[in-house]
């Protein structure tokens, strides 16, 4: 049996990619439609929740992040099946309360399984590529220490991108950062945005329509990866698949053939950004070895 666990946040989006592997856990966010609460993926998926929404266009959804006693339970188990040690893999810290919550919980738990947190201060499949190379290491027998070093050194080897159909959502509920004097009219445009070195989500170039955002958002990807031979581009799609496709025909056009990565964001996000999110994501994993 492996001696080291890896906890993920299902905003992490793993859920999408059917990954076997008797060392994950992922602990649930929650959806919040009216009356009724859903537990994020097993309760209600990418596209279940679309559907909701075209359905019900009164209705607006809410989240809630896993609770403190959400990951005490995680912790428990994972003891009891013999594990040692659990890295717990969260998204960023500034768009949201779990990595604290899972450290409340490490706090309150009275077991013996070393925890480790590690914040990737990226969401959804970017997120989640983390849980993926720690998983890999794990197989390949490499101690917590070592996980934790390549991941930090993944941290700092990515840039990621992506735009929304209206930025009201992300200013209304505090996760757009640096907007001050930035856009005049942001809400009429299309301007693409990155998470920075510190996780938060901040204005990168203004942009006024959907396909030029599109097409700068392609540039800068081509851009960052053209000096290097060994990286992954990851996809983060929505309800705007046209979007996603033409971003990926734009990439898969102009650069040599390259490992790809590609995941429905979880609803729990989609809350956050509003409908039409087109994103990607690139990591320089030659910078690993």
């Amino acid at each position: 049996m492996k001696s080291i666990a890896v906890i993920a946040i299902s905003t992490s989006c793993l859920d999408y990619l059917n990954i076997e592997a008797d060392n994950l856990t992922i602990v649930r966010s929650n959806i919040i439609m009216g009356e009724t609460q859903y537990k994020d993926y097993v309760e209600m998926d990418s596209e279940a929740f679309y559907k909701k929404l075209q359905e019900h266009k009164d209705l607006v959804p809410t989240s809630s992040m896993p609770s403190v006693g959400d990951f005490i339970r995680a912790y428990e188990s994972l003891e009891a099946k013999g594990y040692k040690e659990v890295i717990v893999i969260t998204l960023s810290s500034t768009l949201s309360g779990a990595y604290q919550t899972a450290q409340m919980g490490k706090n309150q738990y009275e077991g013996a399984l070393e925890i480790t947190l590690f914040d990737t201060k990226n969401a959804g499949i970017g997120e989640g590529f983390f849980t993926l190379e720690a998983l890999k290491m794990i197989d390949s027998g490499k101690t917590s220490d070592d996980i934790i070093s390549t991941l930090k050194t993944l941290r700092e080897n990515r840039k990621q991108f992506f735009m929304v159909d209206d930025l009201e959502h992300l200013v209304k509920n505090g996760r757009l950062s640096g907007i001050g004097g930035f856009f005049g009219g942001f809400f009429k445009i299309k301007p693409i945005l990155t998470l920075n070195d510190d996780g938060r989500i901040v204005p990168f170039e203004k942009v006024r329509t959907r396909n030029k955002a599109i097409e700068r958002m392609a540039e800068w990807i081509i851009e960052g990866v053209k000096d290097h031979s060994d990286y992954v581009i990851i996809y983060n799609t929505s309800d705007q698949l046209e979007g996603h496709k033409q971003l990926k025909a734009l990439l898969d056009e102009a650069l040599p053939p390259h490992k790809t990565l590609v995941a429905p964001i979880s609803p729990v996000i989609a809350i956050q950004t509003g409908p039409g999110m087109v994103g990607a994501a690139y990591f320089i994993t030659g910078a690993l070895k």
